[in-house]
């Protein structure tokens, strides 16, 4: 028996895993993307449990902090993600942003809606009432 045929006897499947006369590639590694995270740390408390609530077509979306409670709305732009509203929540907590006010405005809108509301409600109820009573 040749040297050659107890290689063999001991690896039968050598040529064809390194190749006959070729030189071995370097094994490329994929680099492993992480999703962004959905759950954040809270300035204040120090605990992981801030997160982003935002419903799919609204202006704001809602940031808190399930451990210390506290909350933020933050205006949301189309091309936000969770990221972007809670570093706008960082910046307003730790006082390197100002807050705007917007509570305010919402609600005088609002009142101003419910009164037009309410003027054409009077108004449709006025030509109802005409309508259904008898004519003589």
């Amino acid at each position: 028996m040749s040297l050659r045929q107890a290689f063999n006897s001991f690896y039968p499947n050598l040529d064809t895993v390194v190749g006959v006369g070729r030189r071995r590639r370097k094994v490329v590694k994929k680099k492993i993307s992480r999703p962004p995270p959905k759950i954040f740390l809270c300035p204040i408390c120090n605990v992981e449990a801030v997160t982003v609530l935002h419903q799919k077509g609204e202006d704001y979306a809602e940031v808190s902090c399930a451990n210390c409670q506290t909350k933020a709305k933050i205006r949301w732009y189309p091309a936000y993600g969770d990221v972007d509203a809670y570093s706008e929540f960082y910046d307003i907590v730790t006082g390197r942003k100002k807050v705007e006010v917007v509570a305010e405005a919402q609600t005088e809108n609002r009142e101003n809606a419910l009164d037009v509301d309410e003027s054409n409600t009077q108004a449709s109820d006025y030509n109802t009432l005409d309508e259904s009573e008898p004519e003589e």
